[in-house]
């Protein structure tokens, strides 16, 4: 495994601990292994459904309700 791929890894598994405490990590970690989540395609998908202005417009004011972090947010598709 690359340096940089390790860096990657490590910056990810710090935001999920901050952003969920240690045990909703491990149950995010572990959830994700065991049904198979394919990023790749849920973010395919996503991106899909966006298809006017308005459709992003929606997105990204949903996007910001949910959020719960601090801080600047941003989309990035």
């Amino acid at each position: 495994m690359s340096s940089n791929t390790i860096q990657v890894i490590d910056r990810g598994l710090k935001c999920l601990s901050e952003g969920l405490g240690g045990r909703e990590t491990e149950i995010f970690i572990s959830t994700l292994l065991r049904e198979g989540f394919d990023y790749t395609e849920w973010r395919r998908n996503m991106v899909n459904s966006i298809i006017t202005h308005e459709d992003m417009a929606e997105f990204v004011e949903r996007a910001g309700e949910k959020a719960q972090f601090h801080g600047k947010s941003a989309v990035i598709l």
